[in-house]
């Protein structure tokens, strides 16, 4: 992204979330001059003309009739993003709760992300709760995924001859190559096929608890609808809390929708 459109984002982030901007702001965020900050301005409203205007009540620019988003989206997360890479306090205080992500090794991620890169097969360690010591796996990897916790390895496995997700924490020892993979990226189906998620309120609470949950959600009629890959779904499951099921109806507050429990039901594992 070039440093206008840079600015560009940074700009509209701020009018969505803030309100407003002005030059201090793109002056401490990207550490440039006053007249820099000013011909940013100047620039945007040339190639967006009536977007965004200064007000002089607030001290920064806002929007204006024709304003809508071209560098940016109306994602939260963009905002926070923002917050998070700036070095001078200049937004409202987020703070992010951490929690303990369980980061690969390099020398463990190396041989598994050049396998996926030349479409290898390698022979390697790894371990597992039903098989707590270090077994040979031959692996064909095609793709990583991240469950917000830990890494994941998607590979076609020659041993149980189908595409299995392995985590890429649990691989060790000395990896060896066995050559071209035999499987393709475009024969693991439930990777390429994509199915929907309905969630709704739990059906236990009352209506009015129903509707605080479906506006906390966003949803529509009362129903969340996320779509994702047949091989994630429980991945989906976790990071939404719908891998058990709470007693307590105000603990639990969404669960799946009756359709949706029998046909994601062949998908989770």
């Amino acid at each position: 992204m070039s440093p206008f459109k840079q600015r560009f984002h940074f700009i509209e982030v701020m009018i969505t979330w803030q309100g407003r901007v002005n030059a201090s702001h793109l002056i401490k965020h990207f550490a440039i001059s006053r007249k820099q900050a000013s011909a940013t301005f100047t620039k945007y409203v040339s190639n967006h003309p009536q977007s965004i205007v200064y007000d002089d009540t607030v001290k920064g620019f806002v929007a204006d009739s024709h304003f809508s988003l071209i560098y940016s989206d109306s994602e939260f997360s963009q905002y926070h993003t923002l917050v998070n890479h700036t070095a001078q306090p200049i937004f409202t205080s987020i703070v992010d709760v951490s929690i303990p992500t369980r980061n690969p090794q390099p020398h463990l991620a190396q041989p598994i992300l050049r396998a996926i890169d030349n479409k290898l097969a390698i022979d390697i360690g790894y371990t597992s709760l039903t098989s707590p010591e270090y077994k040979d796996r031959i692996i064909e990897p095609h793709s990583l995924i991240f469950d917000g916790l830990r890494w994941h390895v998607r590979a076609f496995c020659r041993k149980n001859m189908a595409f299995r997700d392995f985590v890429l924490s649990r691989f060790n020892g000395e990896v060896i190559h066995e050559g071209k993979a035999t499987s393709k990226i475009e024969d693991d189906l439930l990777w390429h096929q994509h199915i929907d998620v309905h969630i709704i309120p739990d059906p236990r609470l009352s209506s009015s608890q129903q509707q605080v949950i479906s506006d906390d959600y966003q949803m529509t009629n009362d129903t969340l609808l996320i779509p994702t890959r047949k091989a994630l779904v429980n991945y989906l499951l976790k990071r939404l809390h719908l891998t058990s099921y709470q007693q307590d109806p105000k603990a639990q507050q969404i669960v799946l929708s009756p359709a949706c429990e029998t046909q994601i039901k062949p998908y989770r594992f």
